[in-house]
């Protein structure tokens, strides 16, 4: 299967199970991968057949800001629903919502929550 992949889109909003979190905000970073066949667009190298990027953009932040999240998951999977529902060719979407400023009394990269979802009726 081939893929199209968009790595590290930066979003600020207002996630998190903490009320400071919703009040002060943060940055969050996304990857997405989405499994589709794009042989249509190989073959004519053309748009037609594959997804177009900015759309991506666009789908995945006005999924990720449309809704104040208490948790990464639920916006990880608003996410990977949207993408299913925008990109009729997308047969699996993988979200990586990471969050490098949770509020842990620790030193670390970030945390992170990955979903992986498959377009229902495909194997």
């Amino acid at each position: 299967m081939d893929k199209v992949v968009l790595k590290e889109l930066s979003i600020f909003a207002n996630h998190g199970l903490f009320d400071a979190e919703a009040e002060l905000g943060q940055r969050f970073f996304i990857d997405v991968e989405i499994g589709a066949d794009l042989s249509r667009s190989q073959e004519t190298d053309t748009p037609e057949g594959t997804v177009n990027w900015a759309d991506l953009v666009e789908v995945v932040t006005a999924a990720f800001t449309k809704t104040r999240y208490k948790m990464i998951e639920a916006a990880a999977d608003s996410i990977a629903a949207a993408i299913f529902d925008r990109f009729s060719i997308a047969e699996t979407a993988r979200v990586e919502v990471r969050k490098p400023s949770a509020p842990i009394e620790a030193i670390f990269a970030y945390t992170s929550v990955i979903v992986e979802r498959t377009r229902e009726g495909t194997k």
